[in-house]
């Protein structure tokens, strides 16, 4: 069987006010650098949903700006042999001076499901990954090391992000190589691309016919932990 390279992890700038590249050409860069799979994390924070420019907007209309990112880069891929998928990253235990809080990569999550569950990031860690769960749907704590923060406890999601290759950002990768092998967690790697020079860092390999994002589920949950793309340094 043939394996290819799957980005787990990456935002456009329609959505993530982080991210410095349009879902066009973020889709494009890793059609360019021989990817299979993109897969979309936007930003799910108040930061993007509860913005000024969305005031006044119902929540399904802005779950429809959140999911836009992701529309946009599979529209732009039409035709080619990139095959572009939805999920999003998800901030819990918000510090209100930073801004910052404790991340998670979801994997199967669709618009509806969005629009009938509004503000999942006010949700505790356990009440958020039960209502995860219940859905059948694919949670990992993404760069747990990062800005010096820890995991939280492995019952709260069913893996960690063991390799993140943003190159700007000190994830502290093998601190959580020895979290996943003590706790024996599924694992995933992505590059956390921001921008053009991100792109193709990392991910993880994939066989072909993965068509949804439950597909991609299906496959961790059949399979385990698929081969991680490292890059130097990561």
């Amino acid at each position: 069987m043939k394996y290819y390279q799957a980005e787990t992890h990456c935002h456009t700038s329609e959505v993530s006010p982080c991210s410095r590249i349009p879902a066009q050409y973020l889709a494009r860069g890793y059609a360019d650098a021989g990817y299979r799979y993109m897969i979309v994390t936007d930003h799910y924070h108040p930061i993007v949903l509860e913005k000024p420019d969305l005031h006044g907007k119902s929540w399904a209309e802005r779950i429809d700006y959140f999911w836009s990112g992701y529309e946009a880069a599979k529209s732009a891929m039409e035709g080619t042999d990139l095959v572009v998928l939805p999920a999003m990253e998800v901030a819990l235990n918000i510090q209100e001076e930073s801004g910052l809080g404790d991340d998670f990569l979801v994997y199967g999550v669709t618009k509806e499901f969005l629009k009938d569950e509004p503000y999942l990031y006010r949700l505790g860690y356990e009440a958020f990954y039960k209502r995860m769960h219940e859905n059948g749907f694919l949670v990992f704590q993404a760069h747990p090391y990062r800005y010096g923060r820890h995991p939280v406890e492995p019952v709260c999601y069913d893996g960690i992000e063991m390799v993140n290759t943003h190159p700007r950002h000190f994830s502290r990768n093998a601190l959580a190589v020895e979290f996943a092998a003590r706790h024996d967690l599924l694992v995933i790697g992505g590059s956390d691309a921001h921008g053009e020079e991100d792109i193709g860092r990392g991910g993880v390999m994939l066989p072909d016919g993965i068509a949804s994002a439950q597909d991609f589920v299906q496959y961790y949950k059949e399979n385990g932990s698929p081969e991680l793309i490292v890059t130097f340094g990561a």
